[in-house]
């Protein structure tokens, strides 16, 4: 009886270290308004998550050589969780090629930093200890 009392006890304590751990990774929603840059063959693009009224969207840039941005496509998101969200449809695009993509993307918070799936392709994306946001693709 001893025994199944300590072994409930352990597994409690082992329930609350693990949602309090949860609770300190980063969710979506603390990289609202961030802009993420994402290093490609090209001159890069980034996404930011935004916020209008109570609805929430991402902002992707395409970046140009000697032109700042050459294109954006605004992204409908969908919060699967605090800690995931999907975002494909497309709500506004610069121009009608750009409103034409079919990718689809999942933005993923996790214990080591932030995950971007492209059509299957993981983009990890960590923060250092200066709050600055590095890119590395996996």
């Amino acid at each position: 009886m001893k025994a199944k009392v300590i072994l409930c006890f352990i597994f409690c304590i082992l329930c609350t270290v693990t949602t309090v751990a949860q609770e300190k990774r980063a969710k979506i929603k603390d990289y609202l308004n961030q802009e993420i840059l994402i290093v490609d063959n090209f001159a890069g693009q980034s996404i930011t998550l935004l916020k209008e009224n109570k609805d929430y969207f991402i902002l992707r840039k395409y970046f140009g050589s000697g032109v700042p941005v050459i294109g954006s496509i605004k992204y409908k998101v969908i919060f699967n969780s605090d800690f995931q969200i999907a975002f494909s449809e497309v709500i506004d695009a610069s121009s009608e090629d750009l409103r034409k993509h079919e990718e689809n993307f999942i933005l993923c918070a996790e214990k080591k930093g932030v995950y971007l799936y492209l059509n299957g392709l993981k983009i990890e994306i960590k923060r250092n200890k200066n709050r600055k946001i590095d890119r590395k693709w996996k």
